[in-house]
């Protein structure tokens, strides 16, 4: 299932999957559809490869434990996506340290560019970095990442174009 292209099918398939976590078959088929997705939000959130594999699998471990807590009804990914944010925000908290930005989320010609991209990233707050990566990195549509961030889509809107506004800008002054 792309993110791009979420249907009403694809939320009630989604959220049967999600009801059912406790059968075998239906967490495999649930894990498949989603560890790419809660993967790369977890990153943008991290900035560290192993971090994120280690949230994808508390994300896992929390939607299987806490199914009891799911609104039946309400829209699947929302639930999973704050819960992503949540653990990893959990995380941030517990390591009290500076965060990098991943090096391999992005393909450069020269190192002079990926640290260029490294810094221009880190002078944006972290709700503008994350839209951009969600849409950028991950193609999702500026109405799920609102859905996803609990926002409306015109303020999705308009911090995604002040984000890439301030790294042309940044970026000019190179």
């Amino acid at each position: 299932m792309e993110q791009s292209k979420t249907t009403d099918r694809d939320h009630a398939s989604l959220e049967s999957l999600l009801l059912n976590i406790k059968d075998e078959n239906s967490f495999h088929e649930l894990y498949i559809l989603l560890k790419a997705p809660i993967y790369g939000y977890s990153l943008t959130i991290l900035k560290n490869q192993e971090d994120a594999l280690d949230n994808v699998q508390d994300v896992f471990i929390t939607l299987y434990n806490q199914i009891d807590s799911y609104q039946e009804g309400t829209k699947p990914m929302n639930w999973i996506f704050t819960i992503t944010k949540n653990k990893a925000l959990s995380k941030i908290r517990k390591r009290k340290n500076t965060i990098e930005l991943e090096d391999n989320t992005f393909s450069f010609s020269n190192e002079e560019d990926q640290l260029f991209f490294k810094v221009l990233m880190e002078q944006l707050k972290e709700e503008e970095r994350t839209i951009i990566l969600l849409h950028l990195l991950w193609g999702f549509k500026h109405r799920e990442i609102a859905e996803i961030l609990d926002s409306k889509v015109s303020t999705i809107l308009s911090k995604y174009n002040r984000a890439i506004k301030k790294l042309k800008e940044m970026g000019a002054s190179k």
